[in-house]
């Protein structure tokens, strides 16, 4: 079964009751399902066991943002004192579709390279199935 792949127009994550959505550049909300098969004497038989959703992001770094805060400071200190809070996003396809759901926080990467904008990328676990509206 291939993985579910939804790119998308907007997305904001909210930490600690701040919203952030000005500097994701690439938002991928994905779905790897779990399917174990099973040999039966009338042939192979399939059963859907789990999901694990993963929601992978590159945005513009933001150290030192101000208005209203940065992402990537906020990602750092959600990971270091609170790593099994989720975070919840809202994600908005292209198609308006709407995604909304739970992550988990990760430490965001520092790196540069020459005069390119610095960017950074996370891959984030989803706690649960997001919840889709359609408008």
């Amino acid at each position: 079964m291939a993985t579910t792949i939804i790119t998308g127009r907007d997305l904001t994550l909210t930490i600690a009751s701040t919203n952030y959505d000005a500097q994701a550049t690439s938002a991928v909300l994905s779905n790897s399902p779990t399917v174990s098969t099973y040999q039966t004497l009338d042939g192979k038989a399939y059963k859907h066991i789990d999901d694990q959703w993963t929601f992978d992001i590159e945005m513009l770094a933001d150290w030192g943002a101000n208005s209203p805060s940065s992402l990537c400071e906020a990602m750092w200190t959600a990971a270091s004192t609170a790593p099994n809070t989720s975070l919840t996003y809202t994600f908005t396809a292209a198609t308006g579709a709407v995604f909304t759901g739970s992550l988990y926080p990760s430490f965001p990467d520092a790196s540069a390279t020459g005069k390119d904008a610095q960017t950074i990328s996370f891959t984030l676990q989803g706690t649960a199935k997001p919840t889709l509206t359609i408008s």
